[in-house]
């Protein structure tokens, strides 16, 4: 009976590893750790929204259209991979009081609402998207902004930043910057956080691409890769299928 049951489980991995070999093969890392149970929760911040549209393109793309569509690529790719993922918004709206008087009234409150749900997640990783805008058109390629109240910030800017520039930016020689106080919600935050620009809205070639669906999708794939490599080098996570696998055969 054991015998069974062990090859039954043996066949589930095996299913498993197909699968995760064939999401590789779209250039999104499968997670390995915790393989047959819920991994952590991220809180997805498409930044802007509502009212507030954020930059605008070269092509007069407003950012918020761009932070929503490649926040949700990157939530589907989280869930697909068995994350619980907390939405700051879904859709073009603000999460703050649209009762007040003024947009600086409301705009600061829709701030704090932002962080108030980062607060209420408890345990999490907290990634904001967004995109840049410059006075001159020639400045382009990603940065990652991070959290100075967690030294793992600065790890997971990292991984994300190397995704970004292997898979999609290989010129990009910008550096991650650790957050000031301009940066409300990083400022603030207890938990791992980053702020993704993810290109600049003010250069015109750049500007095309991020309104392309395939790039937001190949750019939501470097953030979760980015993700995955931080949770496996970060905290030493070394589990593997394989190992998966080979646990099974020694019960």
């Amino acid at each position: 009976m054991k015998h069974k049951f062990v090859v039954s489980l043996l066949f589930a991995a095996s299913i498993a590893l197909f699968a995760m070999q064939t999401l590789q093969a779209f250039g999104i890392v499968a997670f390995h750790a915790d393989f047959f149970k819920k991994k952590g929760t991220i809180v997805l911040d498409a930044g802007h929204g509502g009212e507030d549209g954020g930059a605008v393109g070269t092509n007069g793309v407003l950012e918020k259209e761009i932070n929503l569509a490649i926040a949700l690529e990157l939530e589907k790719n989280l869930r697909q991979n068995n994350f619980d993922v907390i939405m700051i918004r879904g859709s073009d709206c603000s999460v703050g009081d649209q009762s007040l008087g003024t947009i600086a009234e409301r705009k600061r409150s829709d701030t704090k609402a932002r962080l108030r749900m980062v607060e209420e997640a408890g345990d999490c990783l907290f990634i904001s998207i967004h995109q840049n805008h410059f006075s001159q058109s020639r400045y382009n390629g990603a940065q990652v902004f991070y959290s100075a109240n967690r030294p793992e910030s600065a790890s997971l800017a990292e991984a994300v930043r190397q995704n970004i520039v292997s898979s999609l930016q290989p010129d990009n020689k910008r550096e991650n910057k650790q957050a000031d106080k301009n940066i409300y919600i990083l400022h603030h935050c207890q938990v791992p956080a980053i702020l993704v620009e993810c290109g600049f809205l003010s250069n015109p070639v750049e500007n095309e691409k991020l309104c392309l669906e395939s790039y937001q999708k190949e750019m939501a794939a470097a953030i979760y890769n980015g993700v995955i490599d931080y949770l496996q080098n970060d905290k030493n996570t070394e589990m593997t299928v394989k190992s998966e696998i080979q646990g099974l055969a020694n019960t």
